[in-house]
């Protein structure tokens, strides 16, 4: 005789249970279609597009992001944008990694055992001998290690109580129904041993080692005794699994994730990170979202992948600075803007009459998400990096902010001086003497109007053209050109703003009149190739441009600096023995995953020390100029977050912070003087110690 396992030992009548798990299967699905008829109510949306990329994309998260726990246990992306490596496992957050870890893979082991469980009964049975004694241990192993996962998750959330979860009832009820399922199965394991192998075959037992130490406890039961409470437990124990299943489709439990996540994650954006929808001015009636179904389909189906894990408010500086806005808080704040107004839409879905507000909900903006939670977001898209199920808060701000621009006239004074200042001057720098060319003045630079016969545009910006401070930066990068005999020229007064800070800030009109001119221009001038020296023109020229049929080869300038070093073309470049720091900016990034270049030219840079803040590469914590904040006044709420991270680069005690951004150059520039570090902390573009290395 070999060890085997029958399904319905001691059972009598237990084929009913595929009676009964048919209801719940189908009580399931009808629950899963109400929450589609919500998601539907949203506005089109193509995200069934690339399958094949789609598909590809999808096994290799499943892999890496839910078998890994990748956004758990690691720190890198790794996922369409650059290959994955084992590197990119490095700890984040181990506890709270491992407990979903723990709980998770026990589950699925559970449900294939199940799976393998159905097919060994009814079609051939291969679940005997070594092979079952095998299986036995590793089914409950990973049983004992949901409980130890629960038991962990339990401490967590209610001894420990981190600031970013906040919990409620159904979060306990979904860990008491996975605690009890699991226990009431070994308990049946128990009594099945007890009245089994533990009298005939002992040595079988152990190999079920969650069961056997229960076995070992009921013992003493009679025969009799043991069968009886076998099938008490066992009907229990399958009748709480389908009611789990029963409870979970009614309430619409947080444990949908295991199904809505996964489906999430399958229709994520794959075009370029944070690369926002252009808008038809045309076609459109409304502009941006004043009301939830404004927002597409997709956008409503994020609403319900949400796990409420609120590792996007830890990694929002806006959270961290004090100031109003939680990106968790506003993807449930939505969802309950959802719930409240699906009735009403429902109800009137097929009607031609318009569903407003004050037919019994509350208005988007204003009542469900508060103008500062739209306005304090500086679009650093770290809340997404982290985000396991690729929740996209950041898009959903800009939809709103869209709205209080184009639509209600409504955006902070400072903002709106800066439009103003983009349609009538070309620039959001209202109060500037300086021209476009006044950084060029020595520097014999031709400009395209003159001579285009150039191999390379460098892309100047508007920051770095008509920012006093930056215009040191836009000198080091044309000098770096200059020595590596790169024939190079500028639009000079024919520049003008790329539509960054417009469409951030939500004027998407006045965007699409930048994009047109200079994509005109650029075809004009012939131009194949764009040098930038700001990360801000550097992803709007290169991923938001093509939108519009504006498509050219764009670099940023620590890329092509990195280059110019590896070919040899600036010889050795010696430094002044300093300790240096490199701050991440947000759209270099986490938005385009250019890390290692500006590291590259740092190593080249002989003599000086290279360290790192506790925030770096895809964690790297905001400037805070993003998102058009580099022309907003920020509340006086909490701490600028400029001055904390300006306090990161202190604790590290650099001598300079290092930037490729003129933003963040900007905001360093601010923080250093508000703490009074002038003579110990200096900011340079990485650029700029290239140039005075080289000179």
């Amino acid at each position: 005789m070999e060890p085997t396992r029958e399904v319905f030992w001691n059972i009598p009548f237990g084929e009913i249970i595929y009676l009964l798990a048919v209801i719940a299967v189908g009580i399931f699905v009808y629950a899963l279609y109400r929450r589609y008829r919500l998601w539907r109510l949203g506005g089109p949306d193509n995200r069934f597009n690339h399958l094949g990329k789609r598909v590809r994309a999808f096994l290799v998260s499943g892999v890496v992001d839910l078998l890994l726990h990748r956004k758990f246990l690691g720190v890198a992306d790794g996922l369409g944008h650059r290959r994955f490596s084992v590197k990119d496992l490095q700890p984040r957050e181990f506890y709270p990694g491992i407990i979903h870890f723990l709980i998770f893979a026990g589950c699925i082991i559970f449900f294939l055992a199940t799976f393998l469980n159905f097919i060994s009964h009814y079609f051939f049975h291969f679940l005997q001998g070594n092979f079952y004694l095998g299986y036995s241990v590793v089914v409950d192993v990973f049983g004992i290690l949901v409980i130890v996962g629960v038991i962990l998750a339990v401490y967590r959330r209610y001894i420990q109580r981190p600031d970013r979860l906040d919990n409620k009832g159904e979060d306990l009820v979904a860990l008491l129904l996975i605690f009890i399922v699991v226990v009431s199965g070994f308990i049946v394991e128990g009594f099945r041993i007890a009245a089994t192998e533990l009298k005939t075959n002992p040595d079988w037992a152990p190999w079920s080692p969650g069961g056997y130490i229960l076995a070992l406890g009921f013992s003493g039961l009679s025969q009799a005794a043991l069968l009886t409470w076998h099938q008490i437990t066992w009907w229990l124990h399958t009748l709480m699994a389908l009611g789990a299943i029963v409870y979970v489709s009614l309430y619409w439990n947080r444990l949908w994730h295991i199904i809505v996540s996964p489906v999430n994650v399958f229709l994520r954006n794959l075009e370029p990170r944070g690369a926002l929808v252009p808008i038809d001015l045309e076609a459109t009636e409304t502009f941006g979202a004043a009301k939830i179904e404004d927002f597409s389909w997709k956008h409503l189906l994020d609403l319900d992948a949400c796990t409420r894990c609120g590792r996007c408010q830890d990694s929002c500086p806006a959270y961290a600075s004090g100031k109003p806005l939680s990106p968790k808080k506003v993807i449930q704040d939505l969802k309950s803007g959802l719930l409240e107004r699906a009735p009403i839409l429902l109800k009137r879905k097929g009607k031609t009459e318009a569903v407003n507000p004050g037919d019994g909900s509350r208005m988007l903006i204003g009542e469900v998400i508060l103008e500062d939670e739209i306005w304090n977001c500086t679009t650093c898209y770290a809340c997404h990096e982290v985000c396991p199920v690729c929740i996209e808060p950041m898009l959903k701000i800009i939809e709103m902010r869209r709205n209080l621009v184009l639509e209600q006239a409504s955006i902070p004074e400072t903002g709106e001086g800066a439009l103003k200042s983009i349609e009538a001057r070309g620039h959001p720098w209202r109060g500037t003497t300086l021209s476009r060319t006044d950084w060029a003045e020595g520097l014999e630079i031709k400009t395209l109007a003159d001579d285009s016969n150039i191999d390379v545009l460098f892309w100047v910006g508007c920051t770095e053209a008509l920012e006093e401070r930056s215009t040191r930066v836009a000198q080091a990068i044309a000098r770096v050109l200059k020595q590596a005999g790169i024939n190079f020229g500028i639009l000079g007064v024919e520049e003008v703003c790329c539509g960054d800070p417009a469409r951030r800030l939500g004027n998407e009109y006045l965007f699409q009149l930048q994009a047109q001119g200079n994509i005109e221009l650029f075809k004009n001038y012939g131009i194949k190739k764009i040098v930038t020296g700001c990360p801000h023109c550097y992803n709007t020229l290169k991923y938001e441009y093509p939108q519009f049929g504006g498509d050219f080869a764009v670099v940023h300038h620590t890329e092509f600096i990195a280059n110019l070093l590896q070919e040899g073309k600036l010889g050795t470049i010696k430094g002044n023995g300093a300790v240096v720091t490199y701050h991440d900016s947000c759209y270099l990034g986490r938005y385009n995953d250019i890390y290692d270049s500006p590291r590259r030219i740092l190593s080249n840079i002989s003599g000086i020390k290279l360290v790192e803040m506790v925030r770096n590469r895809e964690r790297s914590f905001c400037c805070g100029a993003g998102g058009g904040h580099l022309w907003l006044e920020e509340q006086k709420v909490g701490q600028r977050i400029n001055e904390m991270r300006t306090e990161q680069a202190m604790a590290v005690k650099a001598e300079v912070v290092t930037t490729a951004c003129p933003y963040c150059l900007q905001m360093f520039e601010d923080g250093i003087k508000t703490k009074e570090a002038e003579e110990s902390l200096k900011v340079m573009d990485v650029a700029e110690l290239v140039a005075e290395s080289v000179d």
